[in-house]
């Protein structure tokens, strides 16, 4: 199911961007590993496959240094944000997209993915929730808690641009939370909405705990709408990116 991952991924991600065997290579870090979870979707229990991955700075690492473009203001550091991603998924063959595809972008510790909180220097988490391929609601409200547990156990996983250096290992993702969605269709009830509760659940995952970072070209910025290297597969960052671009241009 795995490969099913990959091409629900490959068909968020759009043309231009990383191939389904480069996903497919990343997330065969974690495929012994897999785990199966069940989350309610409006009430109804469903059981889905669950992966996460975590990205961790050096201490000092400010957004401003990661990407060549116009100089920082003086004295100016932002902490990266958004590093942590739940990936969840149902899906009924290996090679057939997932029927239903959940992607949260957020922080360890507690996330809040209300918008209308967001300030100048924190960010709010934001999900999508995919059913079939047309389907598509975005995050509104709610919050979700996570921990996350390295072990020895080391993994394989491309480095995003901003990367110079990092090491992969296996890690425990507890998590436990509700997300409310609208749809993204402008002809969709103002008031429809989906809740997707997440109930005390653990899964394996990917941790990149970066140790050297170096300056990436300006259309790799990490909130922007143009990444597309390999390497991004599997970026919570790539992944905001992608999210925020489609809370910009709802489909119709």
């Amino acid at each position: 199911m795995i490969f099913s991952k990959a091409l629900g991924l490959q068909g968020f991600i759009s043309a231009g961007s990383p191939t389904t065997p480069a996903i497919d290579g990343s997330l065969g870090a974690i495929a012994p590993l897999l785990d199966q979870v069940v989350v309610n979707i409006d009430g109804v229990p469903r059981g889905m496959f669950a992966l996460g991955v975590r990205m961790s700075f050096p201490p000092g690492t400010c957004e401003e240094n990661l990407f060549v473009g116009s100089p920082p203001e003086p004295g100016v550091c932002t902490s990266p944000q958004l590093g942590l991603a739940v990936l969840l998924w149902q899906a009924h063959a290996a090679r057939q997209p997932p029927d239903r595809m959940i992607i949260i972008v957020g922080d360890e510790g507690t996330t809040n993915f209300n918008f209308e909180s967001a300030t100048m220097n924190v960010i709010p988490g934001i999900a999508l929730y995919v059913e079939g391929t047309t389907n598509l609601w975005s995050s509104i409200s709610g919050t979700l808690a996570t921990q996350v547990t390295g072990s020895s156990q080391t993994c394989t996983m491309q480095l995003p641009p901003y990367v110079k250096s990092a090491t992969c290992s296996i890690a425990t993702f507890n998590e436990q939370g509700s997300i409310v969605f609208e749809p993204f269709s402008a002809n969709a009830p103002r008031t429809q909405r989906t809740t997707i509760v997440i109930p005390s659940i653990s899964m394996h995952g990917l941790w990149l705990a970066i140790t050297e970072v170096q300056a990436a070209p300006p259309t790799m910025n990490r909130l922007g709408t143009t990444l597309g290297v390999p390497a991004e597969a599997l970026s919570p960052q790539f992944l905001a990116a992608k999210i925020r671009s489609a809370r910009l241009t709802p489909a119709r």
